[in-house]
Protein backbone atom coordinates (compact mmCIF):
# COMPACT_ATOMS: atom_id res chain seq x y z
CA UNK A 1 0.00 0.00 0.00
CA UNK A 2 1.53 3.57 -0.90
CA UNK A 3 1.05 6.12 1.36
CA UNK A 4 0.69 10.07 -0.05
CA UNK A 5 3.31 12.43 1.87
CA UNK A 6 2.41 15.89 1.51
CA UNK A 7 4.96 18.74 1.32
CA UNK A 8 5.43 20.82 4.92
CA UNK A 9 4.12 24.20 4.41
CA UNK A 10 7.60 25.94 5.62
CA UNK A 11 9.71 24.43 3.62
CA UNK A 12 11.10 22.10 1.11
CA UNK A 13 12.18 19.67 3.48
CA UNK A 14 10.98 17.28 6.42
CA UNK A 15 13.20 15.28 8.65
CA UNK A 16 12.12 13.58 11.96
CA UNK A 17 13.29 10.61 13.80
CA UNK A 18 12.03 7.88 15.97
CA UNK A 19 14.45 6.43 17.95
CA UNK A 20 17.07 5.59 15.81
CA UNK A 21 15.39 6.01 12.71
CA UNK A 22 15.32 8.68 10.50
CA UNK A 23 12.69 9.86 8.51
CA UNK A 24 13.39 12.41 5.28
CA UNK A 25 11.49 13.96 2.64
CA UNK A 26 12.56 16.52 0.05
CA UNK A 27 10.46 18.39 -2.21
CA UNK A 28 13.08 20.74 -4.06
CA UNK A 29 14.48 19.00 -6.88
CA UNK A 30 17.71 17.94 -5.59
CA UNK A 31 19.89 17.63 -2.47
CA UNK A 32 22.91 17.09 -1.52
CA UNK A 33 24.83 16.54 1.64
CA UNK A 34 28.02 15.12 2.83
CA UNK A 35 27.97 12.42 4.85
CA UNK A 36 29.83 10.60 7.76
CA UNK A 37 28.24 8.45 9.82
CA UNK A 38 29.94 7.32 13.12
CA UNK A 39 28.12 4.29 13.61
CA UNK A 40 26.83 1.49 10.63
CA UNK A 41 23.59 1.87 8.93
CA UNK A 42 20.90 0.89 6.53
CA UNK A 43 18.80 3.10 4.20
CA UNK A 44 15.89 2.50 2.17
CA UNK A 45 14.43 4.56 -0.70
CA UNK A 46 10.81 4.94 -0.23
CA UNK A 47 10.77 7.17 -3.45
CA UNK A 48 12.67 9.20 -5.84
CA UNK A 49 16.65 8.39 -6.03
CA UNK A 50 19.49 8.88 -4.36
CA UNK A 51 23.34 8.84 -5.24
CA UNK A 52 25.85 7.97 -3.56
CA UNK A 53 29.63 8.94 -3.80
CA UNK A 54 32.44 7.27 -2.28
CA UNK A 55 35.14 8.82 -3.76
CA UNK A 56 36.03 5.92 -5.56
CA UNK A 57 32.57 4.71 -7.28
CA UNK A 58 28.92 6.52 -7.14
CA UNK A 59 26.07 3.87 -6.32
CA UNK A 60 22.75 4.50 -7.68
CA UNK A 61 19.36 3.10 -4.96
CA UNK A 62 16.42 3.95 -6.49
CA UNK A 63 12.92 3.35 -4.71
CA UNK A 64 12.39 -0.10 -3.29
CA UNK A 65 16.37 -0.47 -2.90
CA UNK A 66 18.34 -0.45 0.03
CA UNK A 67 22.15 -0.22 0.76
CA UNK A 68 24.68 -0.91 3.78
CA UNK A 69 27.16 2.15 4.48
CA UNK A 70 29.89 1.08 7.01
CA UNK A 71 30.62 3.56 9.92
CA UNK A 72 33.23 5.97 9.80
CA UNK A 73 33.46 6.55 6.00
CA UNK A 74 33.04 9.65 4.67
CA UNK A 75 30.27 9.63 1.43
CA UNK A 76 28.44 12.37 -0.48
CA UNK A 77 24.70 11.96 -0.98
CA UNK A 78 22.67 13.35 -3.42
CA UNK A 79 19.24 12.88 -3.10
CA UNK A 80 16.48 14.16 -6.19
CA UNK A 81 13.22 13.55 -7.48
CA UNK A 82 12.79 10.34 -10.40
CA UNK A 83 9.73 9.14 -12.23
CA UNK A 84 7.76 12.33 -10.77
CA UNK A 85 8.50 10.96 -7.28
CA UNK A 86 10.40 12.90 -4.68
CA UNK A 87 12.97 11.71 -2.39
CA UNK A 88 11.79 9.88 0.61
CA UNK A 89 13.39 7.35 2.79
CA UNK A 90 14.53 5.93 5.84
CA UNK A 91 17.12 5.52 7.68
CA UNK A 92 18.49 3.01 10.36
CA UNK A 93 21.35 3.64 12.52
CA UNK A 94 22.82 0.45 14.43
CA UNK A 95 25.06 2.02 17.65
CA UNK A 96 27.61 0.46 19.90
CA UNK A 97 25.54 0.14 22.07
CA UNK A 98 23.00 -1.67 20.83
CA UNK A 99 25.33 -3.86 18.13
CA UNK A 100 26.91 -5.21 21.66
CA UNK A 101 23.06 -6.11 23.48
CA UNK A 102 21.94 -7.82 20.10
CA UNK A 103 26.00 -9.67 20.13
CA UNK A 104 24.65 -11.13 23.75
CA UNK A 105 21.91 -12.66 22.22
CA UNK A 106 23.04 -14.29 19.48
CA UNK A 107 23.94 -18.00 19.37
CA UNK A 108 28.00 -18.64 20.14
CA UNK A 109 28.67 -20.48 17.28
CA UNK A 110 27.76 -17.39 15.02
CA UNK A 111 31.14 -15.30 15.83
CA UNK A 112 32.53 -16.57 12.62
CA UNK A 113 36.27 -15.64 13.37
CA UNK A 114 37.37 -16.88 9.67
CA UNK A 115 35.08 -14.99 7.74
CA UNK A 116 36.27 -12.04 6.37
CA UNK A 117 34.72 -8.25 7.15
CA UNK A 118 32.78 -6.55 4.53
CA UNK A 119 34.99 -4.08 2.97
CA UNK A 120 33.27 -1.76 0.55
CA UNK A 121 31.81 1.76 2.67
CA UNK A 122 28.92 1.11 0.54
CA UNK A 123 26.85 -2.20 -0.81
CA UNK A 124 23.73 -2.39 -2.23
CA UNK A 125 22.03 -4.77 -0.58
CA UNK A 126 20.24 -7.63 -2.83
CA UNK A 127 16.01 -7.30 -2.94
CA UNK A 128 14.56 -9.22 -0.16
CA UNK A 129 11.24 -10.48 1.60
CA UNK A 130 12.49 -9.21 5.11
CA UNK A 131 13.99 -6.15 3.86
CA UNK A 132 10.87 -5.78 2.07
CA UNK A 133 8.32 -6.17 4.85
CA UNK A 134 10.74 -4.00 7.60
CA UNK A 135 10.64 -1.09 4.78
CA UNK A 136 6.75 -1.42 4.17
CA UNK A 137 5.71 -1.86 7.71
CA UNK A 138 7.31 1.30 8.52
CA UNK A 139 5.73 3.79 6.05
CA UNK A 140 2.84 4.82 7.68
CA UNK A 141 5.41 6.64 10.06
CA UNK A 142 6.17 9.36 7.33
CA UNK A 143 3.38 10.65 8.58
CA UNK A 144 4.00 12.87 12.06
CA UNK A 145 0.92 12.62 13.98
CA UNK A 146 1.91 8.89 15.07
CA UNK A 147 3.59 9.08 17.81
CA UNK A 148 6.09 5.85 18.21
CA UNK A 149 7.45 4.27 21.35
CA UNK A 150 11.31 4.08 20.58
CA UNK A 151 10.43 0.47 22.16
CA UNK A 152 8.87 -0.72 19.02
CA UNK A 153 10.70 1.19 16.93
CA UNK A 154 13.54 -0.73 18.32
CA UNK A 155 12.24 -4.04 17.32
CA UNK A 156 12.28 -2.66 13.80
CA UNK A 157 16.41 -1.79 14.30
CA UNK A 158 16.56 -5.92 14.98
CA UNK A 159 14.87 -6.93 12.41
CA UNK A 160 16.66 -4.69 9.87
CA UNK A 161 19.97 -5.93 12.00
CA UNK A 162 18.86 -10.02 11.17
CA UNK A 163 17.95 -9.18 7.42
CA UNK A 164 21.54 -8.22 7.22
CA UNK A 165 23.29 -11.18 8.82
CA UNK A 166 21.25 -13.64 6.78
CA UNK A 167 21.91 -11.81 3.44
CA UNK A 168 25.39 -12.06 3.69
CA UNK A 169 27.84 -13.87 6.87
CA UNK A 170 30.52 -11.06 6.49
CA UNK A 171 28.19 -8.98 8.70
CA UNK A 172 28.69 -10.59 11.67
CA UNK A 173 32.70 -9.67 11.99
CA UNK A 174 31.75 -6.23 10.51
CA UNK A 175 28.84 -5.14 12.58
CA UNK A 176 30.26 -7.31 15.33
CA UNK A 177 33.78 -6.08 15.43
CA UNK A 178 34.42 -5.44 19.26
CA UNK A 179 33.47 -8.57 20.53
CA UNK A 180 36.44 -9.49 22.00
CA UNK A 181 36.08 -9.26 25.75
CA UNK A 182 38.72 -7.61 26.84
CA UNK A 183 38.03 -4.86 24.45
CA UNK A 184 37.31 -1.48 25.73
CA UNK A 185 35.05 0.95 23.74
CA UNK A 186 37.33 3.88 24.05
CA UNK A 187 35.27 6.63 22.59
CA UNK A 188 32.28 5.66 23.96
CA UNK A 189 33.73 5.13 27.44
CA UNK A 190 35.40 8.81 27.33
CA UNK A 191 32.57 10.76 26.00
CA UNK A 192 30.78 9.32 28.40
CA UNK A 193 32.96 10.00 31.26
CA UNK A 194 34.80 12.82 30.12
CA UNK A 195 33.13 16.79 29.49
CA UNK A 196 35.12 17.23 26.11
CA UNK A 197 33.84 16.88 22.57
CA UNK A 198 36.13 14.05 21.54
CA UNK A 199 34.61 13.32 18.33
CA UNK A 200 35.66 16.92 16.96
CA UNK A 201 39.15 16.88 14.99
CA UNK A 202 42.04 19.04 16.78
Amino acid sequence: MDYKINAPTDGDEMIFRHADIFFSCFFNDENHCVHQSREHAMNYVYSGEMLIDDGSKITHVQKGECVFIRRDHRVTLTKKPLDGEQYCGIFLMFTRRFLRKMFQRLPSDKALDNVPKVRSSVIKLPISMEIDSLFTSMTPYFNQKFRVQDDFMNLKLQEGLLALLHIDERFYPTLFDFNEPWKIDILEFMEQNYMYDFSRKI
